[in-house]
């Protein structure tokens, strides 16, 4: 079975061999490598970003990019469209650090990503770093983008604590797509956060309400290292996944299908 892992970090230069062999004894196919955070500058971002290139030009069928772009940041429009337009990375992810989405002062940046037909990974949730960041990371906000209709994004962690709510925004969201799943923006990032106490309840209500079509794995792990936290998650997951009584077509698309259809491998 396939597995993609669309939530693994960076926080410093990686060996794509080791990477390689870790994703290997863990039966990972592909990752999306997310490139260090930066918080101030827009030249560092950039060069976090060249680092990240570095890693999955080495193997583009095993590892592919997320741009970590703060969108509040001057240029932060033109990086990100540098990084999906020639530095080959997927995706955009973004932590919404002190900002809210729905802001006004963001629209110029919404409506870049609608013209680059930008896929984003939100962090939504219980934010454990960013100083007093996690209330403006509740899903809710990111009911602004559906007047960008054509960016697609990813809420993580099943929104923890806020789960509900992250399947009310996606209800918004097929909603305002008139119903039309080919044309719905928004899709479920199960990544743990979720304690254990809800985590079943979490995903099974997550499964039942998008469709498996919506939801995709990811872990959380972070690079450099032996990627251990993704061979726990992963794991704990497939257990979870059996326990749901999915099949293996279901299982296979949560695993891998919905990343590989939000995330493709860039050519």
């Amino acid at each position: 079975m396939r597995i993609v892992d669309c939530h693994v970090h960076l926080t410093s230069e990686a060996s794509a061999a080791k990477v390689v062999k870790a994703l290997d004894a863990n039966g990972v196919a592909r990752i999306l490598a997310i490139s260090e955070q930066e918080r101030v500058s827009i030249r560092q971002t950039r060069e976090k970003l060249l680092r990240a290139k570095k890693l999955f030009d080495a193997v583009p069928d095993r590892i592919s990019g997320l741009a970590w772009i703060d969108p509040t940041l001057p240029g932060a429009a033109e990086l990100a469209a540098e990084a999906l337009e020639s530095l080959g990375f997927t995706g955009i992810k973004i932590i919404p650090d002190h900002w809210y989405a729905s802001e006004e002062r963001l629209e110029p940046f919404w409506e870049r990503m609608n013209s680059l037909h930008a896929r984003i990974l939100f962090h939504t949730g219980i934010l454990y770093g960013n100083d007093d960041s996690s209330r403006f990371c509740k899903p809710v906000y990111l009911e602004k983008l559906l007047h960008y209709p054509h960016i697609r994004f990813a809420m993580a962690h099943i929104s923890w604590p806020w789960c509900e709510e992250c399947l009310a925004v996606m209800g918004r969201m097929r909603a305002a797509a008139g119903y039309n799943s080919e044309a719905s923006q928004s899709y479920v990032d199960l990544t743990p956060g979720t304690p254990k106490h809800i985590r079943k309840q979490a995903v099974a209500n997550a499964i039942d309400f998008c469709g498996v079509e919506r939801v995709m794995f990811g872990s959380d792990s972070v690079l450099p290292g032996p990627l251990a936290g993704q061979k726990e998650t992963l794991e704990k997951d497939m257990q979870l996944l059996d326990s749901l009584g999915l099949n293996a077509a279901q299982k296979e698309r949560v695993l891998s299908g919905t990343a590989e259809e939000l995330f493709p491998v860039k050519c």
